[in-house]
């Protein structure tokens, strides 16, 4: 599994029932697995939401995974701020007969209590702000985090070396990998040249939308900051999980990230608290031009499997003698 594993020392503190079963042992207790011991949001019933986390034992879970640098994030995580993160105790291939096996178990600690998204409703409003509260001091400490590469953004492994980008401003298949700062603007103002230009050809106005801004350095983001990957333990301890899509990113996409699960179009199951939500200019900083001023201009070109440039030539606007810069 080379630099995406090897290279994430796991530090054992407290023993675990993992720690004396043999990776066979661990294997038949995944199989065993069904839905009855998975872990799925409460109150959610889209049969597409796959399960992807199961209880094996009374103080472990193994979570299938194909983002093969999420388990150098948590360590890398864990071993550079004080972000309580469930602790791995084996990684094992989904398949350990083929060794092209891209996904694998993730076998760490369970944690005992309930995720935020359904601890929030019952929740005293001082309790609410001291989560928010912890909430922003955990990214203040992603944020001053170093990054492997800071001229290279994505999720990346112990070399610095990045992977596909995951998100919901990266499309459902992804994008990338990004070799540099640049080549991720440039992706991005692909994106936007696409979406001026349906616009264009479908109404003939112009939209006025600046181009990608990188004038933030790249910082180490979670990027998945719903309130269904905060755990609070019985003591009281906000945990935080499912590091699949974290890496280096400038900040402001983890607002914007962020933000989505309150939108209007996120099914109710998920949808994140109005205080929430507003909160996250508290939380992640005050980002709010960059959503209503760029990316929810040319958010539809995310959301399609296709985009508009397939149809229309690079030079749409320069034979126009348009200029949209």
């Amino acid at each position: 599994m080379g630099s995406l594993f090897s290279s994430c020392p796991v530090a054992h503190e407290q023993l675990s029932s993992i720690d004396s079963l043999t990776d066979e042992a661990i294997y038949e207790l995944i199989q065993k697995t069904d839905n009855d011991n998975a872990f799925r949001p409460s109150g959610e019933e889209d049969s597409f939401i796959a399960n992807t986390v199961w209880r094996i034992t009374s103080d472990a879970v193994a979570k299938r995974t194909s983002r093969p640098t999420e388990v150098f994030m948590i360590s890398y995580v864990s071993l550079h701020t004080s972000i309580p993160i469930p602790k791995v105790r084996r990684v094992l291939s989904e398949d350990p007969s083929d060794p092209k096996c891209d996904t694998w178990w993730i076998v760490m600690d369970h944690v005992d209590g309930e995720v935020l998204h359904d601890a929030w409703p019952s929740m005293t409003i001082w309790r609410k702000l001291w989560v928010m509260w912890t909430t922003r001091r955990y990214i203040r400490e992603l944020q001053k985090t170093p990054v492997r590469n800071p001229d290279v953004p994505g999720p990346f492994d112990d070399s610095g070396k990045s992977y596909l980008c995951r998100g919901s401003y990266f499309t459902e298949y992804g994008a990338g990998p990004f070799n540099s700062y640049g080549e991720m603007a440039a992706w991005f103002d692909r994106r936007r040249f696409d979406a001026l230009a349906f616009i264009h050809k479908r109404t003939g106005v112009i939209t006025h939308c600046p181009k990608f801004d990188t004038s933030h350095p790249l910082v180490l983001c979670h990027m998945d900051l719903h309130m269904r990957n905060f755990i609070i333990d019985k003591s009281g301890k906000l945990w935080l999980i499912d590091w699949a899509n974290a890496g280096a990113f400038p900040p402001w996409l983890e607002y914007a990230q962020m933000v989505v699960w309150g939108s209007e179009t996120v099914r109710e199951a998920a949808k994140a608290p109005k205080l929430w939500t507003w909160c996250t200019r508290f939380m992640v900083g005050d980002y709010r031009h960059y959503l209503t001023g760029y990316l929810e201009k040319i958010r539809w070109v995310f959301e399609r499997s296709t985009h508009f440039g397939e149809f229309v030539k690079s030079d749409y606007f320069d034979e126009l003698g348009l200029n949209i810069d």
